[in-house]
């Protein structure tokens, strides 16, 4: 089997660091999490989805998906205004964003299954 370089610098500079095996277990991770961090900005007080956005910020921004980190961290900031709410575009746009990324991350992971 030929061998899925890291997809991106980021997750580059993780295998590195960390090995590959971890950095692909940090990229499964952050995968495979997203449908729960989904579930917890459409539900839930208004601080729990905050801490949600906050995570999948901090998730994204680890394996270099800056474009979902930058709508998390902006999500992040309009909930922590007092009438901050979650919107349909906000879930949709989030979605479609980690999906798009997704594409990239799935084969560094499976070389490793």
């Amino acid at each position: 089997m030929s061998s899925v370089p890291p997809p991106n610098s980021a997750i580059a500079e993780l295998s590195e660091a960390l090995g590959d095996d971890s950095a692909r277990e940090l990229v499964e991770m952050f995968l495979n999490n997203f449908k729960n961090v989904v579930t917890e900005l459409n539900s839930g007080d208004r601080e729990q989805r905050r801490r949600a956005a906050h995570s999948l910020k901090s998730s994204s921004h680890i394996v270099g998906a800056s474009t979902l980190s930058s709508r998390m961290a902006a999500l992040e900031a309009k909930l922590t205004e007092p009438t901050g709410e979650v919107s349909h575009e906000d879930l949709t746009g989030t979605i479609e964003e980690f999906e798009r990324v997704s594409r990239s991350l799935r084969p560094y992971v499976r070389q490793a299954l």
